[in-house]
């Protein structure tokens, strides 16, 4: 599989591709790539989406996972320690749906498997495994958007029960990332990179009619998507006064506070506010079944 990587950042956006373009009072905006789907045959769109799957031969990789007062790794028996850059003992779980065959924003739902919670207590380290999904729509300008889901089955706020000495309801409110993102859609953002895969040549293509009509080019069209350092300040709470659980849980000593809710009527009053989360992982291989699904930087 020959792989080019296209890694967007503001600097090239203006330099290299010069994809600036005026406004009526002489503003000067930035135009972005897009994300391209498309199927022989059939016209991809909100009524008839593309189910966007990881490739069999890829799995996506987690190295970096915190949610409220939990930062996640795998426990090292041989030597104690915690390996956060290994949070979870499975891969996790890459779908979406491709809604339009040139769309600004992909929505994809991400599983999340065998994340590892950990308590120390007494010089040992007790541990659980934990599974969620997050529904996380990546924007062209290379934001992401949390918690919002359109044929996906995830609510918009996922709540998440996070396994330790003492379970922990935590709530991931929809959000962008970064925040500014959603009142600045204009702006460029580096939270993710996207890159072009290309698989070729496509088994037996030349000998299959069906085969060069998906794939005009002898190749496959794939998509990888990476989050980077900036894809981080995820705002949850953590249900420390027990309303919704009816037994709150204890802030884990020696971690990052969290801000107390004291607003009456705030639904989340007598929760922790945490604004420390961060996801950082690669999915690779991401494709349509018998189509393609890439992303084109603007011209």
């Amino acid at each position: 599989m020959r792989r080019v990587r296209v890694v967007f950042g503001l600097a090239a956006a203006l330099c290299a591709f010069g994809a600036l373009t005026a406004s009526a009072f002489g503003k000067e905006k930035l135009v972005f790539g897009e994300f391209a789907a498309s199927v022989a045959g059939r016209t991809i769109s909100e009524g008839d989406p593309a189910p966007v799957t990881e490739n069999k031969e890829d799995e996506a990789e987690v190295f970096g996972l915190q949610l409220g007062q939990y930062k996640f790794g795998v426990v090292n028996k041989s030597t104690g320690t915690i390996e956060t850059e290994e949070p979870c003992m499975k891969p996790p779980k890459v779908t979406g749906e491709a809604i339009a065959e040139h769309s600004s924003s992909l929505l994809t739902e991400i599983a999340f498997r065998q994340c590892v919670s950990s308590d120390v207590s007494g010089g040992s380290i007790g541990w659980k495994t934990n599974n969620f999904k997050l529904a996380i729509r990546f924007q062209s300008n290379e934001s992401g958007e949390i918690g919002k889901s359109e044929g996906i089955e995830i609510a918009k706020t996922a709540l998440v029960t996070i396994k330790g000495a003492q379970p922990c309801l935590v709530e991931i409110p929809q959000q962008f990332v970064p925040s500014a993102a959603g009142v600045k859609e204009e702006k460029f953002y580096e939270a993710a990179e996207y890159t072009p895969e290309k698989e070729e040549p496509v088994e037996n293509w030349e000998r299959s009619k069906k085969l060069r009509e998906q794939y005009p080019g002898d190749f496959k069209n794939r998509l990888e998507i990476e989050t980077t350092e900036k894809f981080n300040k995820i705002v949850s709470y953590v249900d420390t006064a027990g309303t919704s659980t009816k037994k709150g849980c204890t802030p884990k000593k020696g971690e990052e506070n969290g801000k107390l809710i004291t607003e009456v009527g705030n639904p989340h009053y007598g929760w922790l506010e945490y604004t420390n989360g961060r996801i950082e992982m690669n999915a690779e291989g991401l494709e349509i079944k018998g189509g393609q699904l890439t992303f084109e930087p603007p011209a």
